[in-house]
């Protein structure tokens, strides 16, 4: 039986094992980057730390350190043969109790990006030997984020992608006798800090219908056909800075495919909306602290 009155530490059991998929300058790296450097959180935050779990976890932190903190973009993920070439990074998150009663909650979590190229294969005819590999991979794990770009004009090319991504975990996850039901996929739309995404902060189903309509509708047949749980979650791995806030934000380029920048201010750099998907993903529960985005 769980003392909700004890201060020590709970430790939340299993290790989520996560993929993370998305278009070419989703923000994919970045995204767990800044999810592992975690930097200038505010004291009464209810993320109490994030800490790497191992040495491939640490050198993300330092890229995030020598790159994005210098006002770099971080290189794309490469698109090797076989997805366990690409780092499996693992963090240990802490949580603060939502009502100041018990103690900390702490959880571990593994993620995998994949690289953009992924979801140009996934819409392609033919499966190659290279697919059948990252299906096989993403089939292993025990849940899916789909990082998609707020501000990508890309709407029938995520449907297209996602349609084939349900059909072939379908078949690869009744093969091993998984229920479908309980896979659980977060949808998470990046660059929550530019306006054309932050204007519809409280209204995420206004956001889809006016962006993402057919890929809601796929991701509805999705849900419907598997009867497993969905979640939706805006973030911004650069945040917001001022009053009132401003993207923390330098723009580089802009086309159909994304908007794409780097950190303007790296002293005040300050993420928002990264471990809401995870924590959900981990427990099947909405922590509203972590959607919080006003109170930066």
């Amino acid at each position: 039986m769980v003392n909700l009155f004890s201060r020590r530490p709970r430790y939340l059991s299993g290790s989520p094992d996560i993929r993370i998929v998305g278009h070419r300058r989703a923000g994919k790296t970045t995204f767990m980057a800044a999810l592992a450097r975690w930097p200038n959180a505010r004291r009464d935050s209810p993320i109490e730390s994030v800490k790497p779990f191992d040495d491939r976890t640490d050198k993300l932190i330092d890229q995030a350190k020598d790159i994005l903190e210098g006002g770099l973009p971080l290189a794309g993920t490469f698109f090797p043969e076989d997805a366990n070439e690409l780092p499996l990074y693992t963090l240990l998150i802490e949580m603060k109790p939502a009502y100041r009663i018990g103690g900390n909650i702490k959880f571990q979590v593994s993620c995998r990006d994949y690289s953009g190229e992924l979801i140009e294969e996934l819409r392609k005819t033919n499966i190659t030997p290279k697919l059948s590999n990252y299906l096989d991979d993403c089939a292993d794990a025990t849940g899916l984020l789909l990082l998609i770009d707020g501000t990508a004009r890309e709407d029938k090319l995520y449907s297209q992608a996602f349609e084939r991504l349900k059909e072939e975990l379908n078949f690869r996850l009744t093969g091993q006798n998984k229920n479908l039901n309980s896979y659980r996929i977060a949808v998470v739309f990046s660059k929550a800090e530019q306006g054309s995404v932050w204007i519809h902060r409280h209204d995420m189903q206004k956001f889809m219908r006016l962006k993402f309509l057919q890929t809601e509708t796929t991701l509805q047949k999705w849900q419907k056909e598997w009867g497993c749980p969905i979640n939706y979650f805006l973030c911004s791995a650069f945040g917001m800075i001022g009053e009132p806030p401003t993207p923390n934000f330098r723009e580089e380029t802009r086309d159909s495919e994304a908007i794409c920048g780097v950190i303007n201010y790296p002293q005040y750099w300050r993420p928002f909306g990264l471990v809401a998907p995870i924590y959900w993903l981990h427990t099947g529960k909405d922590d509203w602290r972590l959607r919080k985005m006003e109170d930066l």
